[in-house]
């Protein structure tokens, strides 16, 4: 029972901002919601069809865009270490005394049942738009892991019944475990604007990609973790697949309406754990947007619930977000997520640009949830 109790809690931490998943410098100040306001080289990395909204001058973008969030809320990541430092001093000792015995009962207690989670992301986005068919290059890599520190109750008997004698760390029962999951994707955006009219324009795309998911499921008694071994080979499985996004857009004047389906077709994966899988389900999100000369806003909604990895729930995300340009150079951004299946806590945003000469841009965001969670994420961009 137990064990279930903590494969359910694992990723909670971790999960505040899971679906800003591609911590975009300039779409994560919004929150995520870029999916009809993001423009042809953001845009894109949510729906396909954006790649053909560009401008007249608009010949070519590079952006790259990396973050990660956190929540150590419980120090566990000092306490484990010094955990490990002291079973490590243990096991050159002669016999467990007395203080040694207090000492390493502090040392587990502090660590009981805490959690720390983490995400991380960034992508690369080579797009060349044209009034024939615009294509866009993404590589994008995603990333969620967790650990809980399990003591077992026994083992502090097991302390008091060795004090003053031989004592082996490595016969411990306590244990470190581990949830995560990697997710990398190489696709080609193809995007035509079907009805180029004056009074309104329909865009169409897909991105046909490759994709390759490594699952980790790791678990180690305390005096054998290791942070290094989350990812080697003895908890990780790889897999690998080819799915599918598609996206439309419908713009009449400033207003902008959207419809993406993402990994068309859902996919699992296994993992070590027997009956454990990852599931790359299918996401449908629908969003309404605006956009003017010196402000935008959008709203987004899935209109599906997807299962998470670790999480023991579905998440069904709603996202709005705005941004301001007080200056021609300048963007401010702000927004918010919000879980309709109450799985993850709501999240916020904030963010910044600088793009001088719209030639080159830096962007910054930042954003927080529940359990003290913090997170950044900042993208570089060439564009002519």
């Amino acid at each position: 029972m137990k064990k279930t109790l903590i494969s359910l809690a694992l990723l909670a931490t971790s999960g505040s901002v899971l679906a800003t998943e591609l911590y975009n410098g300039r779409l994560s100040g919004m929150a995520g919601a870029g999916y009809v306001t993001g423009g042809y080289s953001d845009g894109v990395l949510l729906n396909p069809s954006l790649v053909a909204s560009h401008g007249a001058k608009d010949d070519f973008a590079l952006v790259i865009n990396a973050g990660a969030l956190g929540s150590d809320k419980d120090d566990l990541i000092d306490g484990l270490d010094d955990l490990v430092d002291f079973t490590d001093y243990l096991q050159s000792a002669t016999n467990l005394t007395e203080a040694d015995a207090d000492e390493l009962k502090r040392l587990m207690a502090n660590v009981d049942d805490k959690t720390l989670g983490a995400t991380f992301g960034a992508s690369t986005v080579l797009a060349i738009p044209n009034s024939i068919i615009s294509a866009a290059l993404i590589l994008k890599a995603t990333g969620t892991v967790g650990l809980l520190a399990n003591i077992d109750d026994s083992d502090y008997e097991l302390i008091d019944d060795r004090t003053n004698t031989n004592f082996d760390p490595e016969d411990l029962q306590s244990s470190v475990i581990g949830r995560g999951v990697v997710v990398k994707e190489l696709g080609v955006a193809l995007a035509k604007n079907v009805s180029p009219s004056d009074d309104y324009q329909l865009l169409v795309g897909i991105t046909p990609k490759r994709i390759e998911v490594d699952t980790i499921v790791y678990e180690a008694t305390v005096a054998d973790y290791d942070e290094d071994d989350l990812d080697a080979d003895d908890y990780t499985i790889t897999g690998k697949t080819s799915g599918l996004d598609a996206g439309i857009t419908y713009i009449k004047g400033n207003l902008r309406y959207g419809l993406t389906i993402s990994n068309l077709s859902s996919k699992k994966f296994k993992s070590i754990a027997e009956g454990e899988t990852f599931e790359l389900a299918t996401r449908t999100t629908a969003a309404i947007g605006y956009t003017g000369d010196w402000y935008k806003a959008e709203a987004s909604v899935d209109l599906d619930a997807v299962p998470t990895f670790g999480l023991g729930g579905d998440t069904q995300i709603f996202r709005a977000g705005v941004e301001v340009s007080p200056l021609s150079w300048l963007q401010l951004r702000a927004g918010i997520q919000r879980d309709l299946e109450d799985t993850l806590p709501d999240a916020y945003s904030v963010g910044i640009g600088f793009s001088p000469f719209n030639v080159i841009n830096i962007d910054l965001a930042g954003y927080s949830g529940s359990d003290e969670t913090v997170g950044g994420a900042v993208q570089l961009g060439l564009r002519f």
